[in-house]
């Protein structure tokens, strides 16, 4: 469900050839699946609302503070200003105090990453690390430093095999 979302992702699936382009289709899907929009329907600020300028990605947990790159669920749009001035703050000490905060984009915002967080939203641990340890998953992006393990044919195939 929610592994299949980053660029390495989609190179792996073989949805794009080329790194540059894997990274483009991520972006985009994030300005184009993002629920806060202008009258015009073009992609809004998830922290002020601002549609009419270009828009970057900011990292919820930043990535100084160990916040995952390339889990859309960490990733929304964010307006040039609100990016450099939140920094590497916590998001909700940083958000809440502005005059441009409402309950509506927070909610918003809330529903943006239990949706896209395939461990909050599917299990009790808060770790996607730890889950995916205790699940025994690896994602693709880090199949290449692991060694992959041999293929072994189930047991009912291995005695019609060797029968």
């Amino acid at each position: 469900m929610g592994m299949r979302n980053g660029p390495d992702d989609l190179l792996h699936s073989l949805t794009e050839l080329r790194p540059g382009d894997a990274k483009r289709r991520y972006r985009r899907s994030i300005f184009e699946d993002f629920p806060a929009r202008g009258p015009f329907g073009h992609c809004a600020c998830a922290y002020c609302g601002v549609w009419n300028e270009k828009l970057t990605i900011d990292h919820i947990v930043p990535k100084s503070k160990g916040g995952p790159h390339f889990a859309k669920w960490n990733n929304i749009p964010s307006c040039l200003s609100c990016n450099a001035d939140k920094g590497s703050l916590p998001l909700f000490e940083w958000w809440r105090p502005q005059e441009f905060w409402t309950q509506k984009r927070e909610d918003t915002l809330l529903a943006w990453v239990h949706s896209h967080s395939f461990v909050s939203a599917h299990t009790s641990i808060s770790s996607w690390e730890q889950w995916m340890e205790e699940t025994q998953r690896v994602l693709p992006i880090h199949e290449s430093a692991k060694e992959k393990a041999a293929f072994a044919w189930p047991p009912s195939m291995q005695l019609q095999l060797a029968g």
